[in-house]
């Protein structure tokens, strides 16, 4: 009998980690799959002050843990850490051999929703497995997937998440490309009209679209919907409002990309996404690319 799978949740007892137990909650019965709950606290205080917080939160753990397993019937067993939050929550994650990584939305520094140097940003940056942030209200499964793809590595490292984390089977899968779109430069450089370019961009709109339709076969995704996008405008702003189209629940994106239309995914694309978006968000490291890859078949994301 082969090991059972684990899903690692992270939880600080917020509302926004009560989001983050749900959803997994969800995804441990789609895997067959055990939680393991894991808590850190912070050492760097009075002695007294870290062991009272150590023993309300081990309380709290074993009564979530409890939960989880007379009422929603998963196994569930917890972990308490000291230290930083999110080393204590990577260093229970390579411990548990966890094959997803589950943690609530990340607070939204003042009024402009900076995310960069919180606890969830900082897993996200150092993981080396998939990290689900549960923006969304939990309601049931992934119906509606946008997988974002620059036809990378890292990408088809997202692609075979999908897969072995069994969102295809119950899930309706829309891959977006955004390409960028050379001709566009032609209109600044000389004096033709919209008229002229239009045949370009649909040349480049159908060259991309035969590259996502041969990529979408090599990493087993043949079902997923295509949509190629022409990189006019702010990539975050196109994938944000193709999600919306489609009401997407989910967006997959590998953490870290290739150089592509004057930026590097972590720190843009999918640190924007992360900012932004108000579904949940499958984040997929590139140290889990699968051996073999294709190298990048454009700049792109």
């Amino acid at each position: 009998m082969g090991r059972m799978r684990t899903i690692l949740v992270g939880t600080d007892f917020s509302t926004r980690s009560d989001r983050a137990l749900r959803r997994a909650v969800l995804l441990a019965r789609t895997l067959n799959a055990e939680l393991v709950l894991v808590h850190v606290v912070d050492p760097d205080r009075p002695r007294r002050l870290v062991d009272a917080e150590a023993r309300e939160a081990e309380a709290l753990l074993a009564e979530l843990a409890e939960t989880a397993c007379a009422v929603d019937q998963i196994g569930c067993r917890y972990v308490l850490r000291y230290g930083e939050a999110f080393e204590g929550i990577l260093a229970a994650a390579e411990e548990s051999r966890a094959e997803l990584v589950v943690l609530g939305p990340p607070r939204r520094q003042l009024l402009r929703g900076v995310i960069r140097g919180t606890t969830v940003e900082r897993v996200i940056r150092s993981a080396v497995r998939p990290v689900v942030v549960a923006n969304g209200v939990p309601a049931g499964p992934y119906r509606r997937i946008l997988f974002t793809t620059d036809l990378s590595p890292g990408a088809a490292s997202a692609a075979e998440a999908i897969r072995r984390l069994d969102l295809e089977r119950a899930s309706a899968i829309l891959a977006v490309h955004v390409f960028p779109f050379a001709a566009a430069n032609l209109l600044v450089r000389t004096p033709l009209g919209a008229d002229a370019i239009e045949p370009l961009r649909a040349q480049e709109r159908r060259e991309a679209a035969a590259r996502l339709a041969r990529f979408l076969k090599e990493v087993q995704l043949v079902r997923a919907h295509r949509l190629v996008l022409a990189g006019e405008r702010p990539v975050v702003d196109l994938l944000l409002e193709a999600a919306a189209r489609v009401r997407a629940d989910l967006l997959v994106v590998a953490t870290r990309g290739r150089v592509g239309l004057g930026k590097v995914l972590l720190g843009s694309v999918a640190e924007e996404l992360l900012r932004r978006a108000e579904v949940d968000l499958l984040a997929v490291p590139p140290e889990a690319a699968p051996s073999g890859a294709q190298a990048p078949l454009e700049t792109s994301l």
